[in-house]
């Protein structure tokens, strides 16, 4: 069971009770916190700490007494470092049932509330077979590894099929420091999710425009995608300096998770990356479809995979639900037959609660969840993903929230929380923005979107935020959670929607928490009121933490620029010496050439 290593201590409880794990591998600084935990998980038995050489000398000295009266705790580097026992029971190594229990993880969600699905060895197998059914891998294959491991997305794609095929992953050394690691690995290959790949496709563009290049390279791919059109690819010669700064020999992205941006796509076909969108959900394994390297369709998540039935539950009109039937499917969920049932109906389909069709070349297309549309008075039904695809391509909105939520009328309202992107909007403007120059930007994006949509998918009110939202590590919009929290906030205020209208979210939840506060007499302490200049000050002194943690960024971001290009220097520096000494060994043997021609 692959659990986040962002969570607290008090959210991964929860998961680690309902699976009843017998043994819990962690890290020297998660002694303190499993110590703590060990009294409420009764099935836990055993302990295996990674020191990785970094543990500090009294934790270490601390785990060694603490072994003495415990031989069910262990230290990971000494068990890998003692004497193997060549005299292994074979039958340990044989196949186990391949129906049986092999992994579980938990969806998108807090701990206690998230499902918890059960993989056996014949989906997770039958998934990596589907995979390499559908995509030819280059041979040796190297790729970097960005997303974490307690993903089904990345164990599946980025790990275990890498493996059955003897690739070499590559493990990122964070987000900040992607450029530099496929520089330095030189990989064919990386899994990500889109918001990774945009931060990619900018870094290009921004490059290319600091040092005067934007216009050779909108030319450069302009060309190449133009021959590639009519059968002559000479695409990675004509970027041989872009896929440089890439490492070079990267091909292929397999994407998935959210929508990729038609623009990024654009720009990895035409310097010859092929992004291979995908489709999935932990509950198969979680590969359903996915673009492969004889057909990719743009705005699509490909085709199904090898050996993958896809249906669309529409009766053959229009979008529905997509529902899938193969080996990949999951056993259930962990002790929740009622929701296994939902789930997987008596034919073996897989109700995914996604919404979506097919195009005529057989790609599928997802256009919302059924979960979270909105159905309006007239019938109509809007999937909010649609709206937000829209208003996340904008550069001032950083993140995107549509829900419908019911006007003082009767009638749904469909409503968008943004958040605005301070940093783009700074840059264009060459200072701070004011609130009224945020809330009209903020009206202008929305504006724009609104004529781009039939007019009853249109956007009829909205507010804005400078926080961001909560995310799930594959940098998805907790949709439940933010909703919760909006929720309890009006619940807790008796604040109307219509009262946010264009605002600052921030500003106005604080003040009415504050007004609320006073009215209630629980502002005061001991008697004494609440120092509203206080309170103003603290709040200046906020946003002036955030303003210096976006220049120290900005600083490490040019450190990190100047540091590659240093590097560049050097090496061609390197490669001048020696072709200076190359000459001056040809210069000198030719001299000794012409000398021995006078000698008798």
């Amino acid at each position: 069971m692959p659990l986040d290593r962002l969570l607290k201590p008090s959210e991964l409880l929860p998961s680690i009770q309902r699976s009843e794990s017998v043994m819990f591998v962690y890290d020297a600084e998660w002694h303190e916190h499993v110590l703590a935990m060990r009294g409420q998980l009764p099935a836990l038995t055993h302990r295996v700490v990674m020191d990785r050489g970094i543990a500090s000398e009294v934790l270490k000295q601390e785990l060694l007494s603490e072994m003495g009266e415990d031989d069910h705790l262990f230290i990971l580097d000494e068990i890998l470092n003692a004497p193997q026992d060549v005299a292994i029971s074979p039958e340990l190594l044989s196949p186990t049932d391949p129906d049986g229990d092999t992994a579980i993880l938990f969806t998108s969600g807090t701990s206690s509330t998230s499902k918890a699905v059960i993989l056996t060895d014949r989906s997770i197998a039958a998934d990596i077979r589907a995979l390499l059914g559908s995509v030819k891998f280059p041979d040796p294959l190297q790729t970097l590894s960005l997303l974490p491991l307690h993903h089904a997305f990345e164990n599946t794609c980025g790990f275990l099929t890498i493996l059955s095929i003897g690739g070499t992953i590559h493990i990122a050394d964070g987000l900040r420091y992607i450029g530099k690691n496929f520089e330095e690995h030189r990989v064919h290959l990386t899994v990500v999710v889109p918001a990774i790949l945009d931060a990619m496709h900018r870094r290009v563009i921004s490059e290319a425009a600091k040092t005067g290049q934007a216009k050779k390279l909108k030319f450069g791919m302009a060309i190449a995608t133009f021959l590639y059109k009519i059968g002559i690819d000479v695409r990675r010669k004509l970027m041989k300096d872009v896929l440089e700064k890439l490492g070079g020999r990267l091909q292929y992205i397999i994407c998935g998770a959210a929508p990729v941006d038609i623009e990024t796509l654009k720009f990895f076909r035409a310097i010859g990356v092929e992004v291979l969108a995908g489709y999935g959900l932990t509950e198969a394994s979680p590969v359903v479809a996915g673009g492969n390297t004889k057909k990719n369709e743009f705005a699509t998540v490909g085709q199904p995979l090898s050996g993958v039935e896809v249906a669309i539950d529409n009766g053959g009109k229009g979008d529905g639900e997509i529902l899938v039937r193969s080996d990949i499917v999951m056993k259930g969920y962990l002790d929740d037959p009622q929701a296994t049932a939902e789930t997987i109906d008596e034919e073996g389909w897989l109700h995914t609660a996604d919404i979506g069709h097919f195009t005529r070349k057989n790609s599928l297309v997802i256009t919302g969840r059924s979960k979270s549309m909105i159905v309006l008075s007239s019938g109509k039904k809007v999937f909010p993903e649609e709206i937000e695809a829209l208003l996340n391509h904008h550069e001032a909105i950083r993140d995107a929230l549509v829900f419908g939520h019911q006007g003082t009328s009767g009638e749904i309202v469909i409503t968008a929380k943004v958040v605005v992107d301070q940093d783009k909007l700074r840059d264009l403007l060459k200072r701070d923005p004011t609130e009224e120059e945020l809330g009209q930007a903020i009206a202008n994006v929305i504006e724009d979107v609104n004529r781009s949509l039939p007019s009853y998918k249109g956007i009829r009110s909205h507010f804005y935020s400078l926080q961001d939202m909560v995310k799930t590590t594959t940098l998805k919009v907790r949709r439940g959670v933010e909703m919760q929290q909006l929720e309890d906030y009006f619940a807790r205020t008796k604040t109307s929607w219509q009262s946010l209208r264009g605002k600052n979210i921030d500003d106005v939840m604080a003040s009415q928490d504050q007004a609320q506060l006073s009215a209630t007499g629980e502002g005061t302490r001991q008697g004494v009121p609440v120092d509203k200049h206080a309170l103003k000050e603290t709040r200046v002194n906020e946003k002036a933490l955030r303003k210096q943690k976006r220049v120290l960024e900005k600083r490490r971001d040019l450190f990190e620029r100047k540091k590659i290009i240093l590097s560049e220097r050097i090496q061609e520096l390197k490669e001048f010496e020696e072709l200076l000494i190359a000459d001056e060994q040809a210069y000198e043997q030719e001299g000794n050439q012409k000398e021995s021609d006078f000698l008798p």
